[in-house]
């Protein structure tokens, strides 16, 4: 490397921390619950498709004295009977209208059935620790608007592992990490756990406003920030956990070329620019050491194995901010790119033919 590829190597790492410099989490309150508020205004609204296997983890973790409403979105596995037997109350979803995309439906139903005042919707595979509801709720009190987090990730299978650059580029796509996080408005949200007031929720028009969109997350948070109601966008950490898709390779790849197929349109255009040149960096790390054993360069192949390291200790720095991903997951990031960077393909297929699939149903990608 010349001193031109060192300085390109070096500002490319100093992208990254920007890009995930302080990650700010949901605060625990332990011992001191009386102080996050009365929950017994607030309703858990869970929509449901063949959620059997993850509801009874989530419900086990909500405390008894909140109204937890799950609506079962035409599920085929027993989703409505095992919620029911755990203690929740069961919409079963009417018929999808045109226009509308599942989840928002089940959102909107569930919404349109509950009796609290503050409305928390979350997704069936979050988990929330002892008082973990109750710390996100007062988080709510205090920010207002929409409070959405990012559950900590938990993976389990080596297929969810892969989600960790997915992860990574998700959340330093929302500008909520870096050292203006707390200065600048961040961009879009996550959707596993989104706490808003009833009040706010039927002034920007409720899911009935964003009924179309496929990823409703980003464009909720849209219509709160277009309405001037503050977005904040907070890591689970110790408080919300959760599996990302747990059922495999076939359900990360589908869940996150629909992430990608929208989403990537809320992101600022400066910090797609900082986010692909971080990539590169990823890229370069990969090839490096290929080019230099094939050339039998031993010299060159030290520094390609040099930054290599340097890069997998960055990629373990940035994924353990947001998840309990090992050192083996850094050591192989090159995997993960791979598989980034076929979804991303992937996903532009699926913009440019207007549909992708999703859940067992086709949605569009030009909405």
């Amino acid at each position: 490397m010349n001193a031109l590829d060192v300085a390109l190597v070096l500002v490319r790492l100093a992208v990254g921390c920007w890009l995930l410099w302080a990650v700010r989490a949901v605060r625990r309150r332990v011992g001191d619950r009386p102080a996050l508020g009365d929950l017994g205004d607030v309703s858990v609204v869970v929509p449901a498709r063949d959620e059997a296997d993850s509801l009874p983890h989530l419900l086990a973790t909500l405390p008894a004295d909140v109204e937890v409403i799950v609506v079962d979105d035409d599920s085929s596995d027993g989703t409505a009977v095992v919620a029911a037997v755990s203690g929740a109350r069961v919409v079963e979803s009417a018929p999808l209208p045109d226009g509308w995309t599942g989840k928002s439906w089940a959102c909107e139903q569930g919404a349109a059935a509950a009796s609290g005042d503050t409305l928390v919707f979350v997704d069936a595979d979050v988990r929330f620790a002892n008082d973990g509801l109750a710390a996100v709720v007062a988080e709510h009190a205090e920010r207002g608007g929409l409070v959405s987090v990012q559950p900590f990730h938990e993976p389990e299978r080596p297929a969810e592992h892969l989600a960790a650059i997915f992860n990574i580029v998700a959340f330093a796509g929302t500008d909520a990490a870096t050292p203006l996080g707390r200065v600048r408005d961040s961009r879009g949200a996550f959707g596993p756990v989104l706490v808003t007031s009833r009040a706010d929720y039927d002034r920007v028009g409720r899911h009935e406003a964003i009924g179309s969109s496929v990823v409703d997350d980003v464009a909720l948070a849209h219509a709160f920030r277009s309405r001037s109601l503050p977005v904040s966008i907070l890591a689970g950490g110790a408080a919300v956990s959760f599996r990302m898709y747990p059922q495999g390779m076939g359900q990360v790849v589908e869940g996150f070329t629909k992430n990608l197929a929208t989403g990537v349109r809320g992101v600022r255009l400066a910090t797609t620019v900082l986010i692909v040149a971080w990539m590169t960096l990823l890229v370069q790390a990969t090839v490096a050491p290929v080019r230099a054993a094939l050339a039998v360069d031993a010299g060159a192949l030290a520094v390609a194995l040099l930054l290599y390291l340097t890069v997998a200790v960055q990629v373990w720095w940035m994924a353990r901010k947001l998840g309990r991903f090992g050192a083996w997951v850094a050591a192989t990031f090159p995997v993960s790119v791979v598989l980034f960077l076929a979804v991303f393909v992937r996903s532009v297929f699926a913009t440019a033919f207007g549909s992708l699939s999703w859940r067992g149903r086709r949605l569009s990608t030009r909405r």
